[in-house]
């Protein structure tokens, strides 16, 4: 099976083959890795890669798939989709965070003026009774917080947007 999907304005192209006792993952044709333990359920993957689990939350709408992975958040698009309003462009540009699915805005751990390094927890959002730390993905400076703890909040809308 070949995907191809755009991820932060580049494409990229996903190949999975059944092997006999395990899956081989090929990304870009430069990266391959082997998948075992490999499961499947509702909106989750669950497989061993280097003898360490990997679980995959994801949903998806229209053009477009949301997953989360250890903590990191990607939107793929289709192939033939591309952002086009301001919103899309900032998110996908890596200077903001958003929710991978809708959900429930938990917690912010930030303030507007606070420096933070990549990977600092910006927001708990919980989706599908399960609680997504949403984490910097640049250094940067809290910029704006476009929603309260306890807000219902959606997909591509950002939540914590960073000043670089």
């Amino acid at each position: 099976m070949e995907y191809k999907f755009i991820h932060k304005d580049k494409l990229h192209t996903i190949k999975l083959e059944k092997k006999e006792d395990f899956y081989k993952l090929v990304i870009d044709q430069d990266k391959s890795y082997e998948i075992i333990d490999f499961t499947a359920q509702k909106n989750i993957l669950s497989f061993k890669l280097d003898n360490k689990l990997i679980n995959v939350y994801f949903a998806e709408d229209n053009d477009r798939k949301y997953l989360s992975i250890d903590g990191n958040y990607f939107i793929l698009e289709s192939e033939k989709k591309k952002a086009t309003s301001a919103r899309e462009a900032v998110l996908l540009k890596g200077n903001s965070v958003a929710s991978p699915m809708p959900g429930l805005l938990v917690k912010v751990s930030v303030s507007i003026g606070d420096k933070v390094k990549v990977g600092t927890t910006l927001a708990i959002v919980e989706a599908m009774k399960m609680q997504n730390e949403l984490r910097a993905p640049c250094d940067g400076i809290v910029s704006k917080i476009n929603f309260n703890e306890g807000d219902q909040v959606d997909v591509l809308k950002p939540i914590v947007e960073l000043e670089t």
